[in-house]
């Protein structure tokens, strides 16, 4: 015999292939949105094991309705079916269960807005946004500080001798005139500086001043946010941040949607993560596959020998996702990932210090390929 398991905003009910009802385990009344809750995270919830223990003596399969897999059961008897017949009998038949329509609103809206308090609660979601901002930021002063130097330069040419940009914008916000500049800076400038003085009005030279201002302020929010950053990564994931460094680390978050998402995806994932176009090209067209995505700005990674990217990617992958899982679900701190890192780099340096026949043919095959490329292009544009 069969019975079928489904639940309502109530509690759980179990139903005979005649639609009977045989068992009902409701929740308490203050935990109702606890428990909804629950099983959308896919947990399974206290009044589902005891049903599914009661029906379990008299029936030899128990078919429920459920977001969670067959594996997740102890139980052999059960069957995942979503939706099932008893599922079906009780969405069709409402009033014959007590169950009002403005009611089960009510209650689904309620779990919508302890959905939301729980999210926005979320520390690794400010964490996102943290990281997000400084890439935009990062794009906005790279705008603006072209087109300073470039408007600046009609008063004070010499100033593009500084080509540290922070250090640029600081001058011009701090001191205001070319002499003061020159005053905080006279080994930076040459003798012989154009004087272009009389030919600028006060005006001017005030807005450019007040833009360079908004410049400075939005790099001191950039540090800001930085600084925000390094104790939101010290916090919530200190192994990460310890392993590759707290900027790369929130970025591996933010692109992966959450601290917790980040810990499930196998290290394989982790390692080409940022680079899903050139994946996808490769699926289509057949080019050779992305070895590393965001963890190339891994200055390890970066800075390695062509050859031995690969294998450090891949090797570097690993470490974050148990860096990763450690940080959510041991909580433990390991203190020692960091020289383990540079270790197992040295190991694999050791091991490959020149290119394989292999490697360097096909590293001229790339090279040849991206040429005919270029050549490709160049002709349609001609035509």
């Amino acid at each position: 015999m069969e019975c079928y398991i489904t639940y309502s905003v109530k509690g759980f009910l179990a139903f005979n292939s005649e639609n009977e009802l045989i068992s009902e385990k409701l929740f308490p009344e203050d935990k109702i949105i606890d428990r909804l809750a629950e099983i959308d995270d896919k947990k399974i919830v206290e009044e589902e094991l005891e049903i599914i223990e009661e029906v379990s003596s008299d029936y030899d399969e128990i078919i429920i309705e459920s977001n969670k897999r067959r594996s997740d059961y102890d139980n052999e008897k059960i069957i995942v079916k979503t939706p099932n017949q008893g599922g079906e009998y009780l969405r069709n038949n409402y009033e014959k269960f007590k169950l009002d329509s403005e009611e089960i609103t009510s209650i689904y809206r309620n779990l919508a807005i302890y959905k939301i308090k729980k999210e926005s609660a979320s520390e690794d979601k400010h964490l996102i946004q943290a990281i997000n901002s400084i890439d935009e930021i990062d794009e906005s002063i790279s705008k603006l500080i072209e087109r300073i130097r470039e408007w600046y330069a009609l008063y004070f040419p010499e100033m593009d001798v500084i080509h540290n940009n922070e250090t640029y914008i600081k001058l011009i916000s701090q001191n205001k005139t070319k002499e003061k500049i020159i005053e905080a800076k006279p080994d930076a400038f040459p003798n012989d500086i154009i004087d272009l003085e009389e030919d600028i009005n006060p005006l001017d030279l005030e807005i450019m001043n007040n833009y360079a201002n908004s410049i400075y302020e939005l790099q001191k929010s950039r540090k800001n946010i930085e600084d925000y950053i390094d104790k939101k990564m010290e916090s919530i994931a200190p192994n990460l941040k310890l392993l590759v460094g707290s900027s790369l680390g929130a970025k591996l978050i933010s692109h992966a949607g959450g601290i917790k998402r980040l810990a499930v995806y196998p290290s394989s994932t982790v390692q080409i993560m940022g680079a899903e176009k050139a994946l996808f090209r490769h699926l289509k067209s057949g080019d050779r596959p992305p070895k590393y995505g965001l963890i190339y700005q891994h200055p390890q990674v970066r800075g390695a020998k062509w050859w031995n990217r690969g294998k450090i990617a891949r090797m570097l992958a690993g470490m974050i996702s148990l860096a990763v899982r450690r940080d959510v679900f041991t909580k433990t701190f390991d203190e020692n990932v960091a020289d383990e890192l540079t270790s197992k780099i040295e190991e694999i340096e050791k091991n490959n210090p020149f290119p394989t026949k292999t490697t360097k043919r096909r590293n001229e095959e790339r090279s040849k390929s991206k040429k005919s490329k270029k050549k490709g292009k160049k002709r349609k544009k001609r035509r």
